[in-house]
């Protein structure tokens, strides 16, 4: 798409816009059980990420600018109008948010559950990628994605066909091999995106591949970590939810020197923002991007 619709038609747009997903229809929530239920079981047989772990991939550079802008994104492809509305507001050059113009990101970062209600390629055509293209036909974007729960309903074979093939998305450019990446940002900053396949393990190409990048930092080096699930909310139930991501921390990140000030989220539908006591870091989730919320972030000198 090289054009932006003058109206709503399929003729125009090129897809069919969708109505919102009908949670509480019975049809729609025992289809959506059944698929999450086949994908569990599956998963731990055929691990797409062990396939798709095999191909080469660098960590990106993304820190020649003095400054760098990101858009970041998750819980995006239910209802047109929610998943467009956002979609364009990020095609804008500037937004004026509390009095302060706010750039336009030149990357953006979908942080899981690409579409809904499940992963598949017809819906990730009219949910996702009809509705981006249609808001942003032609100015260029980075564009980098980490899977949720939902794109794995199809054991991740849709969402790998659509951001580790080099398509594009109207202007927006995708370059990952994998479905997890580490990009490095200006003036010591990091950002690596895990794939954690419904909060399991991480496999071992995945942690091999970020053992590298991290081999790059220096001491002082700052992480921002993405994941595609708040397992910090759960450590009351179950106080090893968060061990995953503690290890990672641990292991690979501050085993180099490297700090963490900052985990971005979504999957919960709505904008939190938790600090540690007595520290230094932030844990944000700002899903339902396909309904209210995204985040602009800029990386600068500290």
């Amino acid at each position: 798409m090289s054009h932006r619709p003058k109206d709503l038609t399929p003729e125009q747009l090129r897809f069919v816009p969708q109505k919102p997903v009908r949670w509480l229809s019975p049809r729609t929530l025992i289809d959506t059980s059944m698929r999450f239920g086949l994908a569990r079981v599956f998963g731990g047989y055929v691990d797409k990420r062990e396939i798709i772990g095999g191909r080469p991939q660098p960590v990106y550079d993304h820190s020649g600018a003095e400054e760098l802008w990101i858009d970041y994104v998750a819980d995006i492809g239910d209802g047109f109008n929610a998943t467009y509305s956002v979609a364009y507001l990020m095609a804008q050059d500037e937004l004026d948010v509390g009095g302060e113009r706010l750039p336009r990101g030149s990357v953006l970062v979908m942080g899981g559950d690409e579409v809904y209600p499940a992963g598949d390629w017809v819906e990730y055509e009219q949910r996702m990628k009809g509705p981006y293209e249609a808001a942003n036909p032609g100015s260029p974007v980075a564009l980098y994605a980490i899977p949720g729960n939902h794109d794995w309903f199809d054991g991740l074979t849709a969402f790998a066909r659509q951001f580790t093939e080099g398509r594009t998305i109207g202007g927006y450019r995708t370059f990952q091999k994998r479905s997890y990446y580490a990009l490095n940002l200006p003036h010591r900053w990091w950002l690596f995106a895990l794939d954690a396949q419904f909060d399991t393990h991480l496999d071992q190409n995945q942690i091999e591949y970020f053992q590298r990048a991290a081999e790059r930092m220096q001491p002082g080096d700052q992480v921002i970590l993405c994941v595609a699930q708040p397992s910090w909310l759960w450590t009351e139930e179950d106080p090893r939810s968060f061990d995953r991501i503690d290890h990672f921390i641990r292991d690979v990140i501050a085993a180099r020197g490297g700090r963490v000030p900052l985990i971005l989220t979504g999957d919960r539908h709505h904008y939190a923002h938790y600090s540690e006591v007595d520290g230094v870091r932030h844990l944000v989730g700002a899903g339902a991007a396909g309904r209210t919320c995204r985040r602009r972030t800029r990386c600068r000198s500290r």
